[in-house]
């Protein structure tokens, strides 16, 4: 056994077999002969390395250039996507560009818009306060003209004629149709302010149709047109909403449908409205429906939308024929929003008009602060009224007014009931008046005076001793919201708005007299 070394290393072995021992020389020989061997095949075992290291070399060389292709188009796809990416940027950094530009003018849009809103908000503020001042100043004669003109028309000294009676009655009409467009135009711009107050309680539905009954049968009578009221059965004998402004729509709805009917009659007609015929936003809940129908000269079509603008009456021969402003639908529609419920028209030229009021039975939210009570509708509290009262014999009045017309108008009332009369001019001279004359029973107080109004005045005159109960009825002609709340807040015990009713006057007067 002859063992095949290189370099130390064991490659193989040889064994070789002999029929006899082998000699000196042969074993010489033979060991020569393994290192040949042995030189042999460690070449062909590093041919061999060499194929093989050549072979995964080439395979190596291959999966290079394999994956350099792979490389390649790796970074070709690269490049195209660092290409697109640029592009994308650019388009980013435009659009970036564009969206600062269009921040920009929104901006600016929101800054013109926030500028137009407080002009706008001014301009309704002045307007609003022009309408209020506008109507002190025509509510201010028109009170001494109502007031004289009822009082011509009592005649109650019998000296008058029957025809000037009737001019009496009609200068009194004619100052009532001015009062009407007076707070007509108030009640606009108050809802085109937002400012109209809603007053929501339970009353009974009887009691309004006996309004309407008293109201309106003698118009139509007048006029020899059949009036007509009719409750459907299933109406509920009571709702909650502002009686005051319900009258105010359909008063507004049954005026204009005997107004514009010369033949037939008109017809209102209360009934519990059905799901189907309502709007989304009110169905589910309890409706009732106010139906005013009349034969009437009717609206065309194309004229039904318009004749709820303001100052818009259907067309333009209508207006001039039958007369109006044309506020009170542009008013009744507004009002019926606020009471949560709406008016649907129906209509056609020359066959009459039916214009439905739906008012939800249980009243809706209020859409804005809490009502201060409608004007000169303040709660009086306990007690008798002047009704079965008696005059005013041994009372005395002070009444503070810088009007003359108006004081005249008003202390010939009061002395008509007997009563004695001191009158001031301002605030001031009232408060000098009242303190030199500690036998005043009740003061009159006008609320917008020059030098000290009649807040300030109310308010003096609580702090004065001796005076802190004096009853004191507040008037204004500047019937705004927030006056009343005022006239309380000053220590006012009652509030009137211009132009004073006679009758209304008295019952107070005798009223807040007749608690001591």
């Amino acid at each position: 056994m002859l063992p095949i070394l290189v370099e130390d290393q064991v490659l193989g072995a040889v064994e070789l077999a002999s029929l006899g021992p082998f000699s000196g020389l042969q074993r010489d020989f033979l060991g020569q002969f393994v290192e040949s061997v042995g030189v042999v095949v460690s070449s062909l075992i590093a041919h061999a390395r060499t194929d093989e290291l050549l072979e995964q070399s080439q395979l190596l060389t291959a999966e290079l250039r394999a994956r350099s292709q792979e490389l390649q188009v790796q970074q070709e796809e690269l490049q195209s996507s660092n290409a697109e990416l640029a592009e994308k940027a650019a388009l980013l950094a435009d659009r970036n560009r564009d969206i600062e530009r269009k921040n920009l003018e929104i901006e600016q849009a929101r800054q013109e818009l926030e500028e137009r809103a407080k002009q706008l908000s001014r301009t309704s503020m002045y307007k609003s306060e022009f309408l209020a001042n506008m109507s002190h100043e025509l509510r201010t004669p028109l009170n001494s003209l109502l007031i004289l003109a009822q009082l011509l028309a009592q005649n109650p000294e019998g000296n008058l004629t029957e025809k000037q009676v009737d001019y009496a009655e009609v200068i009194h009409s004619a100052g009532s149709d001015l009062l009407q467009l007076i707070n007509d135009i108030l009640d606009l711009s108050k809802v085109e302010a937002g400012k109209m107050d809603v007053h929501r309680e339970p009353f009974a539905l009887g009691r309004l149709l006996e309004y309407v009954e008293m109201t309106f049968r003698p118009l139509a009578a007048e006029r020899e047109l059949e009036f007509r009221v009719v409750t459907v059965p299933g109406v509920p004998a009571e709702i909650t909403t502002d009686e005051p402004r319900l009258r105010q729509v359909l008063r507004n709805l049954l005026s204009n449908a005997l107004k514009f009917t010369e033949r037939g009659g008109v017809e209102l007609r209360v009934q519990k409205a059905a799901d189907g015929e309502l709007p989304e936003r009110m169905r589910g809940v309890p409706v009732v429906a106010f139906r005013v129908r009349d034969t009437g000269v009717g609206i065309a079509p194309e004229h039904l939308d318009a004749v709820f603008g303001a100052f818009q009456q259907g067309a333009l021969a209508t207006g001039r024929r039958y007369g109006g402003t044309g506020l009170g639908l542009s008013i009744s529609r507004e009002v019926a929003q606020l009471l949560g419920g709406v008016i649907v028209a129906e209509s056609r030229l020359g066959e009459g008009s039916e214009f439905t009021f739906y008012v939800p039975v249980g009243g809706a939210p209020p859409r804005g602060p809490a009502s201060e009570g409608g004007e000169g509708r303040l709660e009086r509290g306990g007690g008798t009224s002047a009704a079965g009262g008696g005059p005013l014999a041994g009372r005395v009045v002070l009444i503070v007014d810088d009007d003359v017309r108006n004081v005249y108008a008003v202390t010939e009332i009061l002395e008509g009931e007997g009563a004695h009369v001191l009158t001031a001019a301002d605030g001031r001279s009232g408060i000098e008046l009242l303190t030199a004359h500690r036998e005043v029973d009740l003061i009159v107080m006008d609320v917008m005076m020059s030098g000290m109004d009649g807040h300030t005045a109310t308010a003096a005159i609580r702090g004065t001793p001796g005076f802190s109960d004096v009853p004191i009825i507040t008037v204004t002609a500047k019937a705004m919201p927030g006056d009343r709340a005022r006239s309380l807040e000053a220590g006012a015990n009652d509030y009137i708005t211009k132009p004073v009713d006679a009758r209304d006057l008295v019952e107070r007067v005798h009223h807040w007299l007749d608690r001591d």
